[in-house]
């Protein structure tokens, strides 16, 4: 009998189990990558990502949308010369190939979604 893995996944934003996020080498935060078992077409990232204080050069791959979950950051973007600042409620979307400069000033948890 043949047995099909689920086309769904379901977690938590309390999630426990991070893993180190490696960016280029370097450690960039944690990671709670959530993935259903089966395989699908369409690929997106979808992951908690967790810092405590810190800064970050970061580029953004793919489409990315997130939702801060706790903490504060400030998220400069050096092409343009914008600061932006990012809090526990707040949203966001940035376009695939957006350079920036993540500076964590409080303990970060998000919900991201990149478009792989």
């Amino acid at each position: 009998m043949k047995t099909t893995n689920p086309a769904y996944t379901i977690d938590r934003v309390d999630a426990e189990d991070f893993q180190p996020d490696i960016i280029d080498g370097i450690q960039v935060g944690e990671d709670h990558q959530i993935e259903p078992a089966g395989d699908s077409p369409v690929k997106l990232y979808a992951a908690l990502w967790r810092s405590e204080p810190a800064t970050y050069d970061y580029v953004f791959e793919g489409d990315e949308a997130f939702h801060v979950i706790e903490g504060a950051a400030t998220i400069e973007l050096p092409d343009t010369g914008e600061s932006i600042e990012v809090k526990a409620g707040d949203v966001g979307y940035f376009s695939a190939g957006t350079k920036s400069v993540w500076t964590i000033t409080e303990t970060f948890r998000k919900f991201t979604v990149i478009d792989s």
